[in-house]
């Protein structure tokens, strides 16, 4: 959805992570800058609206494609796997064990590869005040569910928010502990959560994904947060 002119094409070229378009200047054109040899060496097996259980089709993707091993693999998940419906406090065991095994496969597969995992953009509470002058978030995140963070009037409601920062929190805090089970596995420490506040330039015309101008301030802000020896080590 990053591309104005056609919203329905996929447009690899804005990643955050692996796009080649200047305007983001993405985590791979910023180690370009001091890795000349990674020219041509990016890869992108990202799937719209996937959940934790198809890393493990992705990461066999990634090594199908990728001609040399990478150095670096980028992990973007959570949003799609939180269920708000009741049931979240028993799925983090399933996340976290999906989530483990995808990280072994990596490990397996992709010898030698540092990992980084990020954090959503934005707390709940940044992104409920800005959504709530967007009537289809309201409308649809309207309601007395875990996750309803407007009320039946479209205000914010402060139960809904709390409740689903604490589901959020669940899945922050198992992929943390994943992530520290694993050599060369780091987070962003949740610096896109706490640091990553939207504007409507950030989303494209869905206000769900980000723009071009969205990609490229998640790419800053986890670009800060990378390691700063994964930025330097050859």
């Amino acid at each position: 959805m990053s591309d104005p002119e056609d919203p329905g094409r996929e447009a690899p070229e804005n990643s955050w992570a692996t796009g080649e378009n200047p305007e983001v200047k993405s985590i791979y054109r910023r180690l370009l800058a001091t890795h000349p040899a990674m020219d041509g060496h990016s890869y992108n097996a990202a799937m719209n609206g996937s959940e934790v259980d198809d890393l493990a089709y992705q990461i066999d993707s990634l090594a199908a494609e990728a001609a040399v091993v990478p150095d670096l693999v980028l992990v973007q998940t959570i949003d799609n796997d939180m269920r708000c419906d009741g049931t979240d406090a028993e799925n983090l065991r399933t996340f976290g064990k999906t989530l483990d095994q995808a990280l072994s496969q990596i490990e397996t597969d992709l010898p030698g590869a540092r990992m980084f995992l990020v954090s959503p953009w934005a707390d709940v509470a940044t992104w409920t005040e800005w959504a709530q002058h967007i009537p289809a978030h309201v409308s649809a995140n309207s309601g007395t569910e875990p996750c309803d963070v407007f009320d039946e009037k479209g205000r914010p409601r402060p139960a809904g928010i709390a409740s689903m920062q604490a589901i959020l929190d669940g899945y922050l805090e198992t992929l943390e502990r994943v992530c520290d089970q694993h050599r060369g596995c780091a987070t962003d420490g949740r610096a896109l959560e706490r640091e990553f506040v939207p504007v409507d330039a950030d989303v494209s015309l869905d206000n769900n994904h980000l723009s071009i101008a969205g990609h490229a301030k998640y790419a800053a802000i986890a670009w800060d947060a990378l390691p700063e020896e994964i930025k330097t080590s050859r």
